[in-house]
């Protein structure tokens, strides 16, 4: 079976400012509630009629559209899905709180860590990664029914960072790299993931799940980035945003 993993941020009704990170980093993530809900529809439409295909809807930082949005949609589905929260932002505005963390858990939804205080974390040193990892697990232990799950902030993520990941119990944990292929590190699996953004069509978003040439040549895109990363500094999340929205 393949299996196709989508990673969204927040959504919204009416405004981006509704939900979670307030910046224009975020805010090209943002996604409308009714544009999610045509994607749920066709994906779930077609992982029917094409038994063979898995997809699995992921979200990233922890903001409030988690339960308020998403997973309703979702559950009218039939699905669940898997949020990822960086827990120095619980009980703050716009964000979860720990009672509709264990609301999204009660109502079968999978929950993760996305570090603690969503730094970059290649620009940390191995004590502060490792305390980034422990921390967010310890306080969403509660929460977690089954293994330890997570993923990587800001989409940068190194040996190092994926090592403290599985030091930490972590045993599934997901990147922003475009991929289908499952890895492993010290007992760890490492999943990719396909970044969905905002102004993303329907016909996008279908075209990752079902097109596995379109999943090629997001995957070169990729693997160019890394070769001028190092060259872009901080422009790097910018230059990443227009390439993976060049169709």
């Amino acid at each position: 079976m393949k299996k196709v993993v989508l990673m969204y941020h927040d959504l919204y009704l009416h405004s981006s400012s509704e939900s979670g990170f307030q910046n224009d980093s975020a805010f090209q993530y943002k996604i409308q509630v009714n544009e999610f809900e045509k994607q749920v529809e066709s994906v779930v439409e077609y992982c029917r009629k094409h038994p063979e295909t898995e997809v699995e809807f992921t979200f990233d930082d922890g903001g409030v559209s988690f339960l308020t949005l998403a997973a309703p949609v979702l559950e009218e589905y039939g699905l669940k899905g898997t949020f990822f929260i960086s827990t120095a932002y619980l009980n703050t505005p716009l964000f979860l709180t720990t009672e509709q963390v264990a609301e999204l858990a009660r109502r079968g939804h999978r929950i993760g860590s996305h570090s603690h205080t969503h730094p970059v974390l290649t620009e940390l040193g191995e004590e502060r990664i490792a305390e980034e990892w422990y921390k967010s697990v310890g306080i969403l232990k509660d929460y977690v029914s089954g293994e330890t799950i997570a993923s990587i902030p800001n989409g940068n993520g190194d040996k190092t960072v994926m090592q403290k990941a599985a030091e930490a119990g972590i045993r599934k944990l997901y990147t922003s790299v475009p991929a289908t292929r499952v890895t492993n590190l010290g007992g760890m699996q490492i999943w990719g993931r396909y970044v969905v953004y905002q102004g993303m069509t329907v016909g996008d978003v279908m075209a990752i799940v079902a097109n596995r040439n379109r999943r090629r040549v997001m995957y070169s895109r990729w693997l160019c980035l890394q070769l001028i990363k190092s060259l872009l500094g901080k422009h790097y999340n910018s230059l990443k945003s227009l390439i993976f929205r060049v169709k």
